[in-house]
């Protein structure tokens, strides 16, 4: 049954109530206190825009994602985090749009669109919440922009492709990997089906026109460092994941921090499920992307984890759209104690140990074991009890 569009109103006016109650109840975090957290080299690009800073000083990865620290320059209330709050509310509203029509397009059930805004909204990682915390940031877009790729595929508008990816690149560059991705699977696709149901000149096109959009991104804005790149990024996070092995479980943790209960049970379906089918590919394949970004692409696993949520959420629910409605409400249950729901995240430039044990990358041994051993009792519960009485 085709979900009604009266729902989106319903959705919209929730994300709405959950922007501004978290925006009055989670404190913002204190960046001047805290230097290595991203907003501050946001401040930065920011500053330039609205003429308050002569150069660019601005360090990589950062350097090249200018348009949400631009956008927020021309909103002009004299606050910087008052003016992030403002494009991020516009961005937040646009996502839940656009996430709302590809559930639609998938042909979810309502009872799936409830869990996974109610998920998206209400998570501590989320599109809100963790935004509320940490308000000057570039990452609310790409729940737009993502949702976005994947609907235009899914109804093969592939010429809006050549808009959307240079201004997703400068978002954040991490859009030119799923281009290249979806080249490589259009081609392989078209050749295997003989179908055509890609149009690879328009793909290409629009990865072309993001790799040189990043480029000159680069070369306009320069980074305050010399060589640097993705390249280089990913290498030392393999290097230091050959160092400290131990990365692994928290990338496992930090996994199932970022989707809970429901994506171990969608990992242990997925390989029963040999039948080819082009949505459950293209949502296999730009997952394991976000996985692999989670554990090479940056020291905070679970934020950039969760930012794959079009995805990963796309996928899990795609995968169990047949699971009872008992075992749907025994693994929403069993999902709650990761959503911190009645908790506020501490500020890390005062409770610096107290905010590291939020995230399974960050936290103690004791905290990391102790995430890492309820998602292996999720996995246990699930294989030998959920799962047969589905």
């Amino acid at each position: 049954m085709r979900i009604r569009l009266y729902w989106l109103i319903i959705f919209l006016l929730i994300a709405v109530g959950a922007f501004y109650f978290y925006q009055d109840k989670q404190p913002a975090l204190s960046y001047h206190f805290a230097e290595q957290f991203d907003g501050n080299d946001y401040e930065g690009i920011y500053d330039f825009f609205n003429g308050s800073a002569e150069e660019y000083r601005v360090s990589f990865p950062f350097n090249s994602r200018i348009i949400v620290p631009w956008l927020a320059s021309k909103v002009g209330t004299g606050d910087i985090i008052k003016d992030f709050q403002v494009v991020n509310f516009i961005f937040t509203l646009l996502a839940v749009v656009i996430t709302f029509l590809l559930w639609r397009e998938l042909g979810f059930d309502l009872k799936w669109i409830w869990f996974g805004f109610f998920w998206l909204i209400f998570h501590w990682t989320g599109m809100i919440r963790l935004n509320a915390f940490d308000p000057i940031t570039v990452d609310l877009p790409l729940y737009l922009f993502q949702a976005l790729f994947l609907l235009l595929i899914l109804k093969r508008q592939f010429v809006w492709l050549l808009i959307l990816g240079p201004i997703a690149t400068i978002q954040k560059e991490s859009f030119i990997a799923l281009l290249l991705i979806l080249t490589c699977y259009g081609w392989y696709h078209n050749k295997r089906n003989e179908d055509g149901f890609y149009n690879l000149k328009l793909i290409a096109g629009a990865l072309l026109l993001s790799i040189i959009t990043k480029l000159e991104a680069s070369y306009f804005f320069p980074a305050l460092e010399k060589g640097r790149g993705p390249i280089i990024t990913i290498l030392f996070h393999m290097r230091e994941l050959l160092y400290h092995p131990f990365k692994l479980i928290r990338w496992v943790a930090a996994f199932f921090m970022a989707f809970g209960p429901f994506l171990v049970v969608a990992l242990l379906t997925l390989p029963k499920n040999r039948r080819f089918d082009n949505k459950r590919v293209l949502l296999v394949l730009f997952s394991m992307v976000y996985a692999l970004f989670g554990i090479f692409a940056g020291g905070d696993m679970t934020r950039i984890i969760f930012l794959g949520f079009p995805f990963i959420m796309s996928l899990i629910m795609f995968e169990l759209q047949e699971i009872s409605m008992k075992n749907f409400i025994v693994l929403s249950l069993l999902s709650v104690p990761l959503m911190m729901i009645t908790r506020t995240i501490p500020d890390p430039a005062f409770s610096w140990d107290a905010w590291q044990s939020w995230y399974p990358e960050f936290a103690s041994l004791k905290i990391v074991l102790i995430y890492f051993g309820y998602a292996l009792f999720i996995t246990l519960f699930s294989k030998f009890y959920l799962l047969k009485s589905n």
